[in-house]
Order: structure tokens, then sequence, then C-alpha cells
């Protein structure tokens, strides 16, 4: 952006970012709401979804302990595994709760850290 150029013309220029912004998001959306009716849950296509989902963030956790990066580098490999443990314990001891799961897992890498 230049320094001559004009403040309406910055304004003009967000103003257009947010309106193609808002078109992209909501015209998926609205073609998801359109073709919800259509497409069986229970079918083939969704099963592929979820078990490359399911892939994915495991793939993601694993490269987060494994082969961290910025601050998280700076912590020891086993701190993160134990940490990463004892939050897979939680989510199976408490009933499959998510929120207390992740909380003990980065409660107990801060712990680890901290004694360190």
């Amino acid at each position: 952006m230049r320094c001559s150029e004009s403040w309406a013309a910055r304004v003009a220029d967000i103003g257009l970012v947010l309106l193609l912004s808002a078109l992209g998001t909501y015209l998926w959306r609205g073609l998801g709401v359109l073709l919800s009716g259509r497409i069986a849950v229970n079918g083939e296509f969704f099963t592929w979804v979820t078990c490359v989902t399911y892939a994915m963030i495991a793939g993601l956790v694993m490269r987060i302990v494994v082969m961290p990066s910025g601050l998280l580098a700076t912590s020891l490999t086993w701190h993160r595994l134990l940490a990463c443990a004892l939050g897979l314990a939680a989510y199976y001891a408490f009933r499959r709760n998510l929120l207390l799961a992740v909380t003990v897992g980065a409660g107990s890498l801060i712990v680890l850290n901290y004694l360190r």
C-alpha cells in the first residue's frame, strides 16, 4: 500500500476483501444446506470421510508430539509423550470427557516443564 493512497481507498479494499470472504464462506455453507438432505449419513462416502478425518487428526497430533516446532520443541520428548498418555487416560477414565482430557494433558505438560 502506498503512503499517498487515500483512507477511503483502503476502506474500500478492506470492504471488498470482507465481501469476497463472506461470499466464499456462505456459498459453501448454502451448498451444504442444499445438499445435506440428499446425502446418506451412514453411506460409504461419509464412512470414508470419517476415516480420513480421524487419520488426519492422528497424524497432526503425532507430529505435534514427536516433531514439534516453536516453543513446544524446547520440551523433552518424554514429557510430551507422558502428557499425551495422561490426557488419554483421563479421557477414558472420565467417560470420554474431551475437555477434561485436554486440560489434564496440557496441565501435565506445563507442570513437567516447570519442574524441569
